[in-house]
Formats: C-alpha cells, sequence, structure tokens
C-alpha cells in the first residue's frame, strides 16, 4: 500500500513540474518575438523591451542586456523600420511588453 501510495506522490511532483515548466514556456514564447540578425562589422546583441506600438501608446523601448552601447544605437534605431502588424503575426496582443533580441554576425 505505502508503494502505490509512494508512486501516487511522485507521479503528482512529475506532473507539476511539467506543468510549472509548460507554463513558463509558454509565457517566455509569448513575451519574446522571433530575433533579428544582422550583418555588422562587430559580433553582439542586444534585448530590447518595449510596448506593442498602437494609436495610444508609445514603444517606450529600455535595453535589457546588450553587449556594448554602440548596439544599442543601431537595435533602438530598428525598432523604427519594424512592421509590426507582420512581426506580430500569431502573438496575443495586449498591453504587456514584449522582448526582441537583436544579434549582430561578422
Amino acid at each position: 500500500m505505502y508503494n502505490k501510495l509512494f508512486e501516487l506522490v511522485i507521479a503528482d511532483v512529475l506532473y507539476l513540474e511539467r506543468y510549472e515548466r509548460f507554463k513558463k514556456e509558454e509565457i517566455m514564447g509569448s513575451k519574446y518575438l522571433e530575433s533579428i540578425l544582422i550583418n555588422h562589422n562587430r559580433s553582439g546583441f542586444c534585448i530590447l523591451e518595449f510596448n506593442i506600438p498602437s494609436p495610444s501608446q508609445s514603444l517606450n523601448p529600455k535595453v535589457i542586456m546588450s553587449s556594448g552601447n554602440s548596439f544599442n544605437d543601431i537595435a533602438l534605431s530598428i525598432l523604427s523600420t519594424i512592421n509590426w502588424k507582420t512581426k506580430m503575426k500569431g502573438k496575443p496582443v495586449n498591453n504587456s511588453r514584449v522582448r526582441l533580441p537583436v544579434y549582430f554576425k561578422n
């Protein structure tokens, strides 16, 4: 009887771990946009966080992580050139902020 109870407890713990991992991946997947790769004379990256543009809200971008200020400047300038209807295809549009990884390849 104790073996069966132990097996049920282990199964519940494993199920809970899988569920938590699934929810975390679901949240991360909805928060991150598909990354952009840019040919550049130096390799690096910049991760931007911003609001989805709408008539009543500005982008209000913020650099989350970067390998240098020159990458920040280029990544921030790219935001104004993005076609948001295409970029957001399949992503839920709500008032939360999203992240955009921009990678620079030498």
